[in-house]
């Protein structure tokens, strides 16, 4: 048997830690039978697990060796600019132009990294998300499409705006579940595809943000203390939806980028390489350090694009991209590129080598004496090590893109997630003394997130062990009938599916498309844009 259409429902930074208690408890009815239905299990992430490399790889079936996304930032050994990662950085095609140049109609709404869009034809589209330039006056492939949706539902976002209110933000973020929802069932209503998928990103905003309310003992928690599964029933609601809506022939699957789990402390990377010598600046850190917005001042802000018409914004709202292009390079700006071995950008803690210090010859031993000094740190008030690995890019990568990676890559351990130099700026604390600081998140990403699938094929009742992000599209190309490109690094999960399906059509694999050239990263205009967008997120 195989599906005849698939629909993938995307739950950002959904984790098994926050679903099985509420399915035990009896809060999530629509999933809890949708695992019993088909096969699921936890969903390893990318290396870093972070929101544009992992979803990445879902759209590609690539790793991000073979795909060239590593971070959503990027620094340009060239020019040391600091640039935003966008969709033309991507070296391997995704599913849902695999299929359209199979003859198969297929789309994809608020899937991160997705702009500029794909140009699809037969009836597809791509409705970009996360990391799409704030005042784009078209970036909906069609372009007509976009026109429709917001002639009918208003500006597309890919989540609700961060508001200084918690309580409030809580109820935007509920909203913006059942305004997901609605798009995605009028999409399907009138546009039916053979592959379809459709992101939620309110499961990452409200852990993010909302996670440290779950601890009794904050004097929030009594109000806010369920904020998390509030958003998780109402995406249970939503799925339910979906799932009515989606004729019999229909596979679907759930899918998380990655997991969440408390935040603790961040760590200033780049301190730590000041104190070894590695990184040296011209400049002071207190350049950095920005004024932060009075709470009145921040709640009028938020006020005023609630009620006040885009246009009346828009000169505001170009100044501040301006501000953010500025601030994204400040730190680049006050490092001494003569002298300095290495420096850590990126919001993932990886570290690039400076090609005009260090040698082809001298970066085994720099590599290792990254590895252990690093891995020997510990935080002072609690005794543990903020980092649990670092790796050389090519103990992770394989493929076209390995160049581009970060030289070393770091991995936080639980509670702990590296201090970017622009959130010095952005969050207005000053730049630490030492090598530990606050950070404005409580809730970080971990490295599982999840999948799930049923439908035509699929066993019913498997538990899943082993699966990983790049895993999940050639298993859902599968589950249509369909050959996977042999440039996907992922394979099928073959105990997804019953012993009578995998009998009558072993997996197939098919010359795939060659690919892509690399490309930069955005330009300034842009990267000043998609950080204004970001901003309004909450998330610099």
């Amino acid at each position: 048997m195989k599906a005849q259409r698939l629909v993938v429902v995307g739950w950002d930074g959904a984790t098994f830690d926050v679903i099985k208690p509420l399915i035990a408890a009896g809060r999530l009815p629509v999933l809890a039978r949708f695992l019993e239905d088909g096969a699921h299990g936890p969903l390893c992430s990318t290396v870093p697990p972070v929101t544009p490399v992992a979803w990445t790889s879902f759209a590609t079936g690539a790793s991000p060796g073979r795909h060239g996304i590593f971070d959503a930032l990027t620094l340009d050994p060239a020019t040391h600019e600091v640039r935003f990662v966008s969709a033309a950085m991507r070296r391997a095609a995704p599913v849902w132009s695999v299929l359209d140049a199979r003859g198969r109609a297929a789309g994809a709404v608020n899937v991160p990294v997705t702009w500029p869009p794909d140009a699809l034809g037969h009836g597809g589209f791509v409705i970009p998300g996360m990391f799409t330039p704030s005042d784009a006056a078209t970036f909906v492939h069609p372009p007509e499409l976009q026109a429709e949706i917001e002639a009918r539902f208003g500006v597309c976002r890919d989540s609700p705006k961060l508001d200084p209110d918690p309580g409030r933000y809580l109820r935007n973020l509920l909203a913006g579940v059942d305004a997901r929802c609605e798009l995605t069932l009028w999409l399907m209503a009138r546009r039916p595809l053979d592959y379809f998928c459709s992101v939620f990103m309110e499961s990452d905003r409200v852990q993010h943000f909302f996670w440290a309310y779950r601890d009794p003992a904050h004097p929030l928690h009594g109000k806010l203390g369920g904020a998390i599964e509030a958003v998780y029933e109402r995406l249970d609601a939503a799925l339910g939806r979906i799932l009515a809506a989606c004729p019999p022939d229909t596979a679907v699957a759930l899918v998380s980028d990655h997991g969440a789990g408390p935040l603790r402390r961040a760590i200033f990377l780049n301190r730590w390489l000041l104190d070894q010598g590695l990184l040296v600046l011209s400049g002071e850190l207190t350049a950095l350090a920005g004024r932060k917005p009075s709470a009145p001042r921040r709640a009028l802000a938020a006020l005023a694009r609630a009620i006040l018409p885009e246009s009346v914004l828009t000169a505001p709202r170009r100044a501040k991209s301006r501000a953010h292009a500025r601030i994204n390079n400040l730190f680049s700006a006050i490092v001494d590129w003569e002298r300095t071995a290495c420096v850590s950008e990126g919001i993932a803690g990886g570290i690039f080598f400076n090609p005009a210090v260090v040698a082809e010859a001298d970066r085994p031993a720099l590599t290792a004496r990254l590895k252990a000094g690093l891995l020997a740190i510990v935080d002072p008030e609690t005794g543990r090590h903020p980092f649990a690995a670092v790796h050389a890019r090519e103990e992770l990568y394989a493929g076209q893109a390995v160049a581009d990676a970060p030289d070393v890559v770091t991995l936080c351990g639980p509670g702990y997630q590296v201090l970017v130099p622009h959130e010095i700026a952005l969050y207005g604390q000053g730049a630490p003394a030492g090598l530990f600081a606050p950070h404005k998140w409580s809730g970080r990403h971990e490295q599982h997130g999840v999948f799930a699938l049923r439908g035509p094929g699929v066993a019913a009742g498997v538990t899943l062990a082993d699966a990983a992000m790049p895993d999940v599209t050639p298993t859902l190309l599968y589950a249509l009938g369909e050959a996977v490109p042999d440039t996907m690094d992922g394979r099928v999960l073959a105990a997804a599916f019953t012993p009578e399906t995998r009998a009558a059509r072993p997996p197939a694999v098919t010359a795939g498309p060659a690919a892509g050239a690399a490309a930069p990263g955005t330009d300034g205009e842009a990267a000043a844009r998609i950080a204004d967008e970001l901003s309004d997120l909450g998330y610099m």
